[in-house]
């Protein structure tokens, strides 16, 4: 995974940065967290938590805010002109749960977005699972082995992380920091740089885009190629359906344009867009739009 740090850049960049980085984020975090929070009041009426897909949406809005937070507001305060504030990096304990929540959370929200347009195929296509599977109970399940399977995906991301000294000559003193997303086991750093990043590809971006795409075909055979020769009127339940999977897929057209381009700026392009004065321009509005 390419590594990037933002510095103080000329002008127009910097006041570009300023805006991608300190305000747009602030204005995600309130808009966002409003979304996700009246989703989940919604959804957790009691009429609503009874089907297996609005079990599903829960836990996505409930991962998409913490995300939301971890991705912008770890970006914001360091943003502003002059200001030295972290969030993460204050302490070796702040370092490593940013490290694991950087990557979990994400991974967690992909699942969650899969298995709703997958809960939904099913559900157009087997009665079967309608009655067995798609039960809230079931639903319940499957999000916890998601969790549980993740969190051992992503657990070795607390070895990440170490404090250091430096002797500052000017002082007399020993300088603490935190060195983040680094390890002093040369094997667990050439896991995350070499392996890791292909584990994060499957589960953020190969496997979702897979089923997503199988599933949003299914759905569309069954609701649009599927229908009778005659020409009788559509049932309220198919139009019904037909809406939701009309959401679902712009739903899930909408995660890979945002996502597909911070995958392009940190592992395929990362050698052209380094080191120019526009680097943390683009890297900068890849890490607000794309997480």
């Amino acid at each position: 995974m390419a590594s990037w740090t933002r510095k103080p850049d000329v002008y127009p960049f910097e006041a570009i940065e300023l805006v991608i980085s300190a305000i747009v984020p602030i204005v995600l975090i309130v808009v966002g967290t409003l979304g996700n929070i009246t989703s989940m009041i919604i959804l957790m009426n009691k009429n609503n938590r009874r089907t297996s897909t609005n079990i599903y949406l829960i836990f996505l809005c409930l991962m998409d805010t913490i995300s939301l937070y971890q991705w912008n507001l770890s970006n914001t305060l360091p943003s502003f002109p002059n200001s030295q504030q972290q969030i993460w990096g204050n302490s070796v304990i702040m370092c490593k749960l940013s490290e694991f929540f950087s990557f979990y959370t994400l991974h967690t929200s992909a699942m969650f977005l899969t298995l709703v347009e997958l809960d939904r195929a099913c559900l157009l296509r087997s009665r079967w699972y309608k009655r067995k599977i798609a039960q809230p109970s079931a639903a319940l399940i499957v999000c916890a082995f998601v969790f549980v399977i993740l969190f051992c995906v992503n657990g070795f991301l607390f070895g990440l992380g170490f404090e250091y000294s430096i002797y500052d000559n000017t002082t007399g003193l020993y300088q603490t920091y935190v060195a983040c997303y680094y390890s002093m086991n040369q094997q667990l750093n050439d896991f995350f740089v070499i392996q890791y990043p292909w584990i994060h590809l499957v589960i953020m971006y190969f496997l979702p885009f897979g089923l997503i795409i199988i599933c949003t075909l299914l759905t569309a055979k069954k609701l649009i190629f599927s229908q009778t020769a005659t020409n009788e009127q559509i049932t309220r339940s198919n139009q019904r359906n037909r809406r939701i999977s009309i959401m679902l897929l712009l739903m899930c057209l909408t995660y890979v344009i945002a996502t597909l381009p911070n995958r392009l700026c940190f592992s395929v392009f990362s050698s052209l867009i380094l080191g120019h004065d526009y680097t943390d321009t683009c890297m900068a509005f890849d890490e607000t739009y794309a997480p």
